[in-house]
């Protein structure tokens, strides 16, 4: 999905980052990051590893074992690199030697694209609060389209005008300098649309368990399967949850522009908090997200095998905070 790929060859822009440095790349010394086709990445989703092509196998060094065996000291550049590396790794799946450092460490920017049009549902969202200030009369609207041709509609493009100007006037910002306000408004619809995409990816993992209900209905026959499906309903309950209060809470933070625009550098930094919360813990859906779209349950060999890794991914991942729950 090109909303999720580091863009490995980009230069990221400079900033006062989490970790300074005098390079926007991993560029290592030591000769074992020069080896053909090494890279960095999570092994279980947890350990950080260098794996390494080793005949017919790829075999995954921990970054201990990696300090220890190639002699890489404690206070060098290379294992700066590495804990950069580490914490990279939140953010990307994979990092090679020479990739560009995310740009969550360097300037709090994300390292991921968005499309325009979760942009134009950003812009849709704030345009509408701007409108339900400027009028006193609340709307709500969530549809992606019906949010577009508000933000096209003449009548609304007059009234948001009106708001900005009485915003600039409540900040004590005189009419010319209005443009300050119009800007920081896209800046934050541009932060916010990062916000749209992850919650259009997690709509792939709600589809999904609307495949399962399905599933569970084509192979009622089947008690075993069907009792297998109730699980993993069961298991995906927790992170499901999670992510609806991740939403909830960006949503709820988000809800008046007055409120934003007046506290405006902690907003922006909480969008992106809850950017990178949410899009870490995506990632781990990836697979699952692809293995489903497309593809109707159907009563057939190719719709069991995707059950039994569902199942497989969901026990491995979420099955310890199951068995927590119940004993908590």
């Amino acid at each position: 999905m090109s909303e999720r790929e580091l863009a490995a060859t980009g230069r990221a822009t400079g900033g006062a980052g989490e970790e300074p440095s005098t390079s926007t790349h991993f560029l290592f010394q030591s000769k074992v990051f020069s080896l053909p086709g090494g890279y960095f990445s999570l092994h279980e989703h947890t350990e950080p590893v260098f794996a390494v092509h080793l005949g017919d196998v790829w075999g995954k060094i921990p970054f201990r074992t990696l300090r220890e065996s190639f002699y890489i000291d404690d206070r060098s550049e290379d294992a700066r690199l590495l804990g950069i590396v580490e914490k990279g790794l939140k953010y990307v799946k994979e990092i090679r030697p020479g990739d560009s450092i995310p740009r969550e460490l360097l300037d709090g920017t994300a390292s991921w694209r968005v499309e325009e049009r979760h942009l134009t549902i950003a812009r849709g969202r704030l345009t509408l609060q701007l409108v339900s200030w400027i009028s006193g009369k609340e709307e709500m609207v969530n549809d992606p389209y019906e949010l577009e041709k508000i933000v096209e509609d003449p009548q609304t493009k007059v009234r948001v005008q009106e708001a900005f100007s009485k915003l600039a006037k409540q900040f004590g910002i005189p009419e010319e300098r209005k443009q300050e306000i119009v800007d920081k408004v896209d800046n934050l619809a541009r932060e916010m649309s990062y916000i749209e995409a992850l919650r259009e990816r997690y709509g792939h993992i709600q589809k999904m368990m609307v495949k399962l209900a399905q599933s569970k209905r084509i192979f009622r026959s089947d008690q075993q399967l069907a009792n297998d499906i109730a699980r993993m309903v069961a298991l995906a309950k927790q992170p499901l949850g999670h992510f609806d209060d991740l939403f909830n809470q960006v949503d709820g933070q988000t809800a008046e522009v007055m409120a934003m625009l007046s506290t405006f550098d902690a907003q922006v930094t909480f969008i992106r908090h809850m950017r990178d919360e949410l899009h870490t813990l995506l990632m781990l859906w990836d697979e699952m997200i692809d293995m489903w779209n497309g593809h109707d349950p159907e009563r057939d060999t190719e719709t069991e095998n995707r059950l039994k890794r569902t199942y497989q991914f969901l026990a491995k991942n979420f099955l310890i905070s199951k068995v927590w729950q119940r004993g908590g």
